[in-house]
């Protein structure tokens, strides 16, 4: 079998598993982490101090998986409501909907590697997705998923920005796809709408001003006047991605029953009489083990 073959196995395989698309790339990105490594020796990560922890894997894959040579890039739609943007309550990011995702994208992977561990018994493989040591976003745009977008996210042609990114790291030696043409030219709609200014018309990206950091990653509670400067926003945002014109009504909607919101906790918090929410223990939300937020008196794990 040629690589060339193999290559179209693989793809087969992801897109058997349901994923929307697939990329091979190489697994060395050291060259393509100078502004990682400023934001690591600027110490501007805020709390999330495992991104530097994480850097020296980012640099080199061979620490996750010697002898790597290849990785396969796979990205699935989340997109799970037809509303360009969400109103009202406590909102939850679309990401966050549904099951979680680092439970369902590895389900899938995992699946992809006993497949292929069954015809390639020599070869080895490393599965992850952004809970992992690493550099997703990069490997997706050198695999040709998408372009690097101005509000830091990838976004595909056609498919928008509301994908989730899973990588195989493996010592099987792959073709290599080339970057896709894109960017987002004058655009400036996500700058303006950032809520917190997070977004640099620059290209530059002030991580701890986000709300998703301020409700995910931040340790200390959110208060209920942060809360009404968020726009409801209480895990997750997708502001930049709701004005998105990448992210149009004709994207359709996720075909994942996981990812779609009846599956988890919704779009929308909604406390009960107490001020109690309950949150299911396979979401995000649970995963996270959320501390209790001023404006929701007790969060029951369940």
């Amino acid at each position: 079998m040629t690589p060339a073959d193999l290559k179209s196995d693989v793809i087969q395989l992801a897109l058997d598993q349901g994923f929307d698309v697939c990329g091979i790339a190489s697994p060395f990105v050291e060259s393509h982490l100078e502004g990682y490594r400023k934001m690591v020796a600027d110490q501007t990560y805020g709390d999330m101090a495992y991104l530097a922890r994480h850097l020296p894997f980012k640099e080199n894959p061979e620490l996750l998986l010697p002898g790597v040579k290849s990785a396969i890039v796979v990205a699935k739609n989340y997109k799970n409501s037809p509303d360009q943007t969400l109103d009202g309550g406590l909102k939850v990011a679309r990401y966050a909907a549904g099951v979680d995702y680092h439970i369902v994208m590895t389900d899938r992977l995992d699946a992809m590697v006993e497949q292929l561990q069954s015809a390639h018994r020599t070869a080895a493989f490393y599965v992850g997705v952004d809970s992992r040591p690493l550099a997703e976003r990069t490997l997706a745009i050198l695999a040709g998923i998408g372009f690097k977008a101005r509000n830091s996210m990838v976004i595909r042609p056609k498919l928008g920005s509301y994908f989730l990114l899973g990588i195989i790291l493996t010592t099987l030696e792959l073709p290599f796809d080339r970057p896709i043409n894109g960017g987002c030219g004058t655009c400036q709609r996500c700058v303006d709408a950032c809520p917190t200014q997070a977004i640099g018309m620059d290209g530059g990206f002030n991580t701890t001003a986000c709300i998703s950091y301020q409700t995910i990653e931040k340790k200390s509670s959110v208060s209920s006047n942060e809360l009404k400067k968020f726009q409801g926003w209480i895990f997750g945002c997708d502001i930049c991605q709701e004005v998105c014109p990448f992210n149009h009504p004709h994207i359709p909607l996720t075909d994942w029953n996981e990812f779609k919101p009846q599956a988890g906790v919704g779009h929308h918090l909604r406390p009960d009489e107490s001020g109690s929410v309950d949150i299911p223990t396979n979401t995000p939300l649970y995963r996270s083990r959320k501390r209790v937020w001023e404006n929701v008196s007790t969060v029951r794990y369940q």
